[in-house]
């Protein structure tokens, strides 16, 4: 080769090692690691080492830009396996009339939409990782600096600012891995998941330093006993907490009505007020053995409450009921029995149609708790995003404030289905004196039941987060009652008829999280800003 030739033509000629495609294989299977964390595989020992090689690879990059791709790799690996189970949702319209001819073509729009978003989503979350990848290459250029830039980042970025551009879901966070680790998610209590998904990234950090350490550099170890030191005393401190009684002043008495429809509903299936009869044997057997609380699941009904006399917007009239006409039959459930019925619904009120839960004795309604975070494409229209939606026109109005209920002797707060991964949602409620937390939900929209997995995992991190008991009903699976420690006094089956009864006791202490709700992603925040001022400020 000439010596005068272009050092940008020389290096076109030089032929591609195949040693440069190990980051990419790298990078893909850190992504497929993490992936199987997460239902509907749900390894979820594989979050502890899963990040690591990405993090080899990421540090060795011969650029920023290199390591953006990586990232960006590692992270459509990971979404499109934890995304996937999303695009099984069924068809589900709030019983609004149509023709065959339009529901076929809404059900073809759906599922064209749904992989549309399955793959979109995918692509846009692994940019932010990409973000992480290049950021931690430029900015982690020292031991501890890497440590903190990686741990750091990864709570504001791949994590809270992902979940914000992505209408707020926290879904598969790395920290929700650690439901079923009871010791470790007992810190959820103090910095809820933001704390733990820190804890996770450490370890990993401190393991990739373990494995790309020269053993004859000075202090090698210190990273990876740093981090497992910090993973140790938070499982000796979350063993204390398990081991410490959960307070059982004022045990009630709950009871889960879970009635799954084997098949395809029928209108015998249904009461003359919507009502699926299945449930009734079961609410009068769980008052028969001395239930206070009963909860049914969202979906319990087909059709519409009209609370206040004013018609649904988008139900037909003859699947619309009178609230007295539901007060007389509840009561009629209730008769003779000091137990409150809890009872998923759909409510019309002011002209709009809400999803809503209510609250019955057997001397009438207590109150009415309505959906605040509602699903987009199927609840409501998101902005900006055209006038179809999977739900055609029933859309809900999203309710307001924690709308707590009043019962003898403690305050109940609610949440409907997916609202379980919104953190703030219970910290809400429980700020605003909620002593336990009662949730009705239908995840069977869902084919997959993967969805119905991680819903219950953030249950029993949102339990730990609040130190309050959480009673869920769900229509098909997964129902449980939950303690304050995160673990399960009583669980049902997946699709399958259930009458679940435990004991559970309001409670009113508050936890750090509640208190100072997400100060992990604000001391993050604050740290990013300060390595990039400080590398900025080497750099000039």
């Amino acid at each position: 080769m000439s010596k005068s030739m272009p050092r940008w033509r020389a290096r076109t000629r030089s032929p591609r090692s195949k040693r440069d495609n190990i980051p990419l294989v790298f990078a893909l299977f850190s992504g497929l690691l993490l992936g199987c964390a997460f239902p509907p595989v749900g390894w979820d020992w594989l979050v502890w080492v899963g990040l690591v090689p990405l993090l080899l690879v990421v540090h060795r990059a011969d650029h920023p830009r290199r390591a953006f791709w990586l990232g960006w790799l590692a992270g459509c690996t990971f979404f499109l396996i934890v995304l996937h189970p999303l695009v099984s949702v069924e068809s589900w319209v709030g019983w609004v009339q149509e023709t065959r001819t339009a529901m076929h073509g809404r059900l073809s729009r759906q599922w064209w939409f749904m992989h549309g978003i399955w793959l979109a989503f995918s692509v846009w979350c692994a940019l932010i990782w990409g973000l992480w990848a290049a950021l931690l290459r430029q900015w982690g250029r020292g031991r501890w600096t890497r440590v903190i830039t990686a741990v750091a980042l990864w709570i504001v970025l791949p994590e809270w600012l992902r979940a914000r551009t992505t209408f707020g879901f926290e879904w598969a966070f790395l920290g929700n891995a650690c439901a079923h680790w009871p010791a470790v998610c007992q810190v959820a209590a103090l910095g809820g998941v933001a704390l733990l998904s820190g804890l996770v990234v450490l370890v990993n950090v401190g393991l990739a330093a373990f494995v790309s350490s020269r053993r004859a550099e000075r202090g090698w170890w210190v990273v990876p006993v740093f981090a497992l030191e910090c993973l140790a005393i938070i499982w000796l401190w979350g063993s204390t907490m398990l081991d410490a009684a959960v307070s059982s002043a004022r045990p009630i008495s709950v009871a889960l009505l879970q009635y799954h429809q084997p098949s395809v509903a029928r209108e015998e299936d249904y009461s003359s007020l919507g009502l699926i009869r299945g449930y009734e044997p079961l609410a009068r057997n769980a008052i028969q053995h001395g239930a206070q609380i009963i909860v049914l699941s969202e979906s319990a009904m087909r059709g519409v409450v009209s609370l206040d006399g004013s018609p649904s917007p988008s139900r037909p009239p003859n699947r619309t009921y009178t609230l007295a006409s539901w007060n007389s039959l509840v009561q009629s459930l209730l008769q003779g029995s000091d137990a409150v019925a809890i009872i998923g619904i759909n409510a019309a009120a002011n002209a709009h149609d809400y999803n809503s839960m209510g609250a019955w004795t057997a001397r009438g309604p207590i109150g009415w708790y309505h959906k605040r975070r509602l699903v987009p494409f199927a609840e409501y229209r998101p902005s900006g995003w055209g006038t179809w939606v999977i739900r055609s026109d029933s859309l809900d109005v999203p309710g307001q404030g924690s709308q707590l209920w009043q019962f003898p002797g403690m305050t109940v707060g609610t949440f409907i289905c997916q609202e379980v991964l919104f953190g703030n949602l219970m910290r809400e409620s429980v700020l605003d004196g909620a002593e336990l937390l009662v949730s009705g939900g239908n995840d069977g929209v869902f084919a997959n039941p993967a969805v119905a997995k991680v819903h219950e995992d953030a249950a029993q991190l949102r339990a730990v987060e609040t130190g309050r008991y959480i009673v869920r009903a769900m229509k098909t699976g997964i129902s449980a009652v939950i303690d304050p420690t995160g673990r399960e006094v009583v669980r049902s089956q997946m699709n399958a008829p259930a009458l679940l009864f435990a004991r559970a006791s309001p409670r009113s202490v508050i936890t750090p999280y509640v208190w100072f709700g997400d100060w992990m992603v604000c001391l993050s925040a604050l740290l990013a800003f300060l390595i990039a001022g400080f590398q900025r400020r080497r750099r000039g």
